[in-house]
């Protein structure tokens, strides 16, 4: 699947939030089998950005962003300055163009706002980071703000929270595009974890590294060593020593989730790497990840991916 990543880049913007799309479908050279895109960094206002550079991050140079956004599969907001600076008519008018002839428009961090203020998340859910968030429901009151995910993807359109939360974003919309597969190389690439679900809260109150942290990382890698042998939060109960109350409170200091969706989300992502990797049947796919049907399968996997585990398979399976 060949994409183009169209990144609008706004003056006075977060230069981490800039450089994340740009890093993520940016081709790293020593990997032969990084996903294919055409990706164009784009001024986000033609009057104050094009020719001009944001030191340490050169960009100078930027494309005409009206030209690009016409055939466009994606335009990525990746933030926005934090000062108020309007949104220029002409950057509302692509987006809402491009939206509506079926590009995925996404808001990255404060890029949320943008989408708004184009009208493309009215009485949709959407997420930016927490810090602004009463600015962001004062300014825009139609859109439904979820104050809890990483991200949310609508589809159509996606909004994500604050800086590493982007990151988790990006790779979330390279697995949906091109599979787990490429989203693992991707995030070997940058030394990051493969896969943060956008359910996860992102005021998960994460305490310094100790011997809690270690205790419960060894759990979690034990497990993922053989989810099959992991049939229930009853078998990590067992395996923690701890009262069930004990672990699910853990659970949600540490990870923002349950137990139990921490576990099926486990499962959905090894099926995934499956699916595209192998010639196991359905039946086999889920006792090996540890469903205990075909049908706990399909419904989760439907669930999670709004896809069968089949459709997936067909999209993703690699010659």
């Amino acid at each position: 699947m060949r994409q183009k990543v169209v990144v609008a880049v706004p003056d006075g913007g977060s230069l981490f939030e800039i450089a994340t799309p740009l890093r993520v479908w940016g081709r790293d050279p020593g990997e032969p089998d990084w996903p294919v895109s055409e990706l164009v960094a784009c001024a986000a206002d033609t009057a104050s950005t094009a020719g001009t550079a944001l030191p340490p991050l050169s960009l100078a140079g930027l494309a005409d962003l009206t030209a690009h956004a016409r055939d466009a599969d994606m335009i990525i907001v990746p933030t926005w300055p934090v000062d108020h600076t309007p949104v220029p008519d002409e950057l509302v008018g692509d987006l809402r163009a491009a939206h509506d002839r079926g590009a995925r428009i996404v808001g990255l961090c404060l890029g949320a706002f943008v989408l708004a203020a184009a009208g493309l998340l009215d009485g949709r859910r959407a997420v930016t980071h927490w810090r602004y968030a009463e600015d962001f429901t004062r300014r825009f009151p139609s859109v439904l703000w979820d104050r809890d995910p990483l991200y949310v993807d609508l589809g159509s359109v996606v909004t994500s929270a604050g800086s590493a939360a982007a990151l988790d974003c990006c790779l979330h919309l390279v697995r949906t595009d091109h599979g787990a597969e490429a989203a693992a190389l991707v995030a070997r690439s940058l030394v990051t974890a493969p896969h943060r679900s956008g359910g996860q809260s992102q005021f998960a109150a994460v305490a310094p590294l100790g011997t809690a942290d270690d205790w419960l990382g060894g759990l979690l890698c034990d497990a993922l060593a053989d989810l099959r042998a992991v049939r229930s939060v009853g078998d990590l109960v067992t395996r923690s020593a701890m009262s069930r109350r004990s672990l699910e409170r853990l659970f949600r200091d540490r990870l923002g989730c349950s137990p139990r969706s921490w576990l099926i989300d486990q499962r959905i992502q090894l099926a995934r790497n499956l699916l595209e990797t192998t010639d196991l049947g359905i039946e086999e796919v889920a006792d090996s990840v540890g469903f205990g049907s075909p049908q706990a399968l399909r419904r989760e996997f439907q669930l999670a991916l709004r896809v069968s585990p089949t459709s997936y398979r067909r999209s993703f399976r690699r010659p």
